[in-house]
């Protein structure tokens, strides 16, 4: 009963704890709710007061960058009303000089009847209003002033008329075509010994000009037509004459640095004593042009075509001639280094007495060159082509002929140190006297009816087999006898005393011999090359030379007879094999059997007759 009652006072008294905690969380939650409103309330207040202090910085900064920017533009305003004020100054000032200069140079002019240089006085006077002029006046009013000059004929250089002395003068930015008439003839006139930076003279058609020992730099005389002019002793740096056309013109002792030549045309030039450095004159057309004592280094003439050009005793550095026609050019008593002429075509060139070192006449022609007495050295004439070229008295050290066509070459009384002949045709190249090796001559192409250092004769080896009868077998060796029958005879008729004779009286009797050419003539690179065949025969006899194709048909042929000594066949690309075909004819008659024989059967090639045919190409009318 106790125990109940307990259980019943501890459930009232949870239920009291209970209840008493409701309240007070209640009451908590009341107070909480009624602080709730104010803070919130606060809180956005001091939202809206950072928001509108924000809004109010941004305010301000846009305040002070459009009043920063109205004061800029007010300076600028500023600055450039300044400046137009100053522009109209100089204007004004400039007009001012300029209208001085034009009444006092005026006042000369009429004094001295238009001869200011006819009083020594007088012309110091206008030489020193003018270069004093110069330095206070932009260009284009620079260019009037020599515009008035030139139109008072004061830079017009005659007997009757001499031009004043404007040298030393520092011209910028002058543009000749404001001076010349309709802005495309300019001629007489004559500027000497003044300096000239970022001058034009496009398109100008100029003559009887003189700029001697006149500066130019960057300089464009592009497309300008030249005639008679004179630029002795001138410098040119950095100056454009692409597309220029050039006669009769000095540049004696003249510079030219980073110059542009390309696409030029000369005729009759002369830049004899120049220094040329870095100059183009690719793919131009050059006539009788002078280069006489001059120096060049880095000089590019490739793809031009070159009439007369002459070298003597000039210095050539680095010059490239790759792939240029040279007709008659002089280099007698030169210095060449370092030279490229590959692939070019050289029309009686004239090397005499010059010194070449590390030159290039890879697969160049050399068509009849002068080599006389010259000192060559570390030179490739790699599979170039030096046809009736002269080599007498040259002295040939580590020089390559691989490949080289050499025919009727002179190499007299030469000196040949380490030159290499490698399959080099030396077809009646003359070595007599000569001071060489005799291994040099080895694993040549072709030595025939060459004459060596003893004046002996030498001869390729006859493509024939058993060309000549041996009367001491019994059985024709080497021919294939195609029907009858030939034996061989003894005869006084012949180099070896016998001869090959027809026995078939009735029937006639043919024999023939095949030569393989695929290890004999490389149709690429011996173009035009001639099989030749020789031989002894008696009349009813014929010799029949073929080219014959793989299929053995016929590409062509040549017959030989009594009444030749030897016959020539050109080969073609086609031909395979060639054919000695010989053919003793029947007779009814058989008294004279020992008159139908042949012998002494010689066959050789000629290689490379492909520049004989073009040597008139290249003959200037």
């Amino acid at each position: 009963m106790t125990s109940q009652k307990q259980n019943v006072q501890t459930d009232g008294s949870i239920l009291a704890t209970r209840e008493k905690k409701r309240v007070k969380f209640s009451g908590s939650l009341k107070f909480v709710s009624s602080l709730l409103l104010p803070l919130t309330l606060g809180v956005f207040t001091v939202v809206i007061t950072f928001q509108q202090q924000g809004a109010a910085k941004q305010q301000r900064d846009g305040d002070r960058e459009a009043a920063k920017q109205l004061r800029d533009q007010e300076k600028q305003d500023a600055e450039l009303l300044r400046k137009q004020d100053k522009d109209l100054d100089k204007q004004r000032y400039e007009n001012g000089r300029f209208d001085a200069y034009i009444q006092q140079m005026g006042k000369l002019l009429e004094k001295y009847h238009g001869s200011i240089k006819s009083s020594e006085i007088a012309a110091t006077l206008a030489r020193v209003k003018t270069l004093n002029i110069f330095r206070q006046l932009e260009p284009q009013r620079n260019v009037h002033i020599i515009r008035f000059l030139y139109e008072a004929k004061q830079l017009t250089d005659t007997p009757e008329n001499r031009s004043i002395d404007l040298s030393t003068a520092k011209l910028l930015d002058i543009d000749f075509r404001d001076t010349a008439v309709d802005g495309k003839q300019l001629d007489q006139l004559s500027l000497t010994g003044i300096f000239l930076l970022n001058a034009t003279f496009i398109g100008i058609k100029m003559s009887n000009i003189n700029f001697s020992r006149t500066k130019f730099d960057t300089t464009n005389f592009s497309l300008a037509k030249i005639h008679d002019a004179n630029f002795s002793f001138a410098e040119f740096y950095n100056t454009s004459f692409t597309s220029t056309y050039f006669s009769n013109t000095i540049f004696a002792k003249t510079t030219f640095q980073n110059v542009n030549f390309s696409s030029t045309t000369f005729d009759t030039i002369e830049f004899p004593w120049g220094k040329l450095e870095n100059v183009y004159f690719s793919s131009n057309n050059i006539r009788y042009i002078n280069f006489q004592f001059s120096s060049l280094v880095n000089v590019d003439f490739s793809f031009s075509v070159l009439f007369n050009a002459d070298f003597s005793s000039a210095s050539l550095t680095d010059v490239n001639f790759s792939h240029t026609l040279l007709v008659k050019a002089k280099f007698p008593s030169a210095t060449l280094k370092g030279v490229d002429f590959s692939s070019a075509e050289l029309y009686k060139p004239d090397f005499s007495n010059a010194q070449l070192t590390n030159l290039n006449f890879k697969s160049t022609n050399l068509i009849s060159a002068n080599f006389l007495d010259a000192k060559i050295s570390n030179t490739n004439f790699h599979q170039s082509s030096c046809v009736a070229s002269r080599f007498q008295l040259a002295s040939l050290s580590d020089c390559n002929f691989w490949q080289s066509n050499l025919k009727d070459a002179i190499f007299q009384a030469a000196r040949l140190n380490q030159v290499n002949f490698y399959h080099a045709n030396l077809y009646k190249t003359n070595f007599m006297d000569a001071d060489m090796a005799n291994s040099e001559l080895d694993n040549t192409l072709s030595i025939q009816d060459v004459i060596l250092p003893n004046k002996t004769s030498a001869h390729d080896v006859n493509l024939i087999k058993d060309g000549q009868a041996d009367c001491n077998i019994s059985h024709i060796s080497g021919w294939t006898l195609n029907n009858g029958n030939i034996t061989t005879a003894i005869s006084n008729k012949s180099n070896s005393n016998c001869q090959f004779t027809l026995q078939s009286f009735s029937t006639g009797a043919t024999m023939y011999q095949r030569v393989n050419l695929s290890d004999k003539w490389d149709s690429n690179l011996w173009t035009y090359s001639e099989a030749v065949l020789s031989a002894k025969v008696s009349t009813g006899v014929l010799i029949d030379l073929k080219g014959l194709q793989r299929n053995n048909s016929v590409s062509s042929k040549e017959t030989l007879s009594s009444t030749k000594e030897q016959i020539n066949l050109l080969l073609h690309n086609d031909m395979w094999e060639l054919e000695v075909f010989i053919k003793f004819n029947a007779t009814a008659s058989h008294s004279n059997m020992n008159n139908y024989w042949c012998d002494d059967i010689k066959l050789y090639i000629i290689y490379g007759t492909y520049l004989e045919s073009r040597q008139r190409k290249y003959c200037p009318r």
